[in-house]
């Protein structure tokens, strides 16, 4: 299935969920992850012909075994890239002792990638994009976006944004029902 104008992909999208409720409020939302079982968005993985406007990819970053290339892989997608990871703090934290970072994670073993303000800079002007970042959430754009304007966002996001796009936007629950319905056999 490919994807209009506006489109967005969910990059390490999971079980599919977050494409699901997307899809809800009306965005044209589609899933990709290679490390996951599609549950919820199943019949709306992306079309690697589909260029994307933007790419999410929550919980993600920290995750990247080889983050470069990974994320050079983002960006061959897409220069729009909105995601979350926490930045290590200066100075370092420890390791080990009562004072170790919390998102270390040593218990799960999960986290083997971590970034500093000043590494995500780099990689923005390494792709030429601009940065902008507020607390774990940060977005790579091909425009410069307002930083004040950026923090407003994130800050209000879960304070009423889904009845504001319900509100403005159209479902694709019955739609997706009907797609689906009739390629079943």
């Amino acid at each position: 299935m490919g994807g209009g104008a506006s489109t967005l992909v969910d990059f390490g999208g999971g079980t599919g969920l977050l494409v699901r409720l997307l899809r809800d409020v009306g965005i044209e939302a589609f899933w990709q992850d290679e490390y996951c079982q599609n549950i919820f968005a199943r019949g709306f993985e992306w079309d690697c012909n589909t260029k994307p406007t933007l790419l999410t990819s929550f919980e993600v970053f920290e995750h990247l075994p080889n983050p470069m290339e990974q994320i050079s892989a983002m960006f061959a997608v897409c220069p729009n890239i909105l995601f979350t990871t926490e930045l290590l703090p200066c100075p370092i934290p420890q390791y080990n002792g009562k004072d170790t970072w919390w998102y270390y994670g040593f218990k799960h073993g999960q986290h083997i990638s971590f970034y500093t303000k000043q590494t995500l800079e780099y990689i923005a002007k390494q792709k030429g994009v601009f940065l902008s970042s507020y607390r774990g959430i940060h977005l790579f754009s091909q425009y410069k976006v307002n930083p004040v304007l950026f923090a407003t966002l994130i800050r209000f996001a879960n304070k009423g944004s889904f009845w504001i796009l319900k509100h403005f936007l159209q479902s694709k629950t019955l739609s997706d029902h009907q797609l689906l319905s009739a390629t079943l056999p």
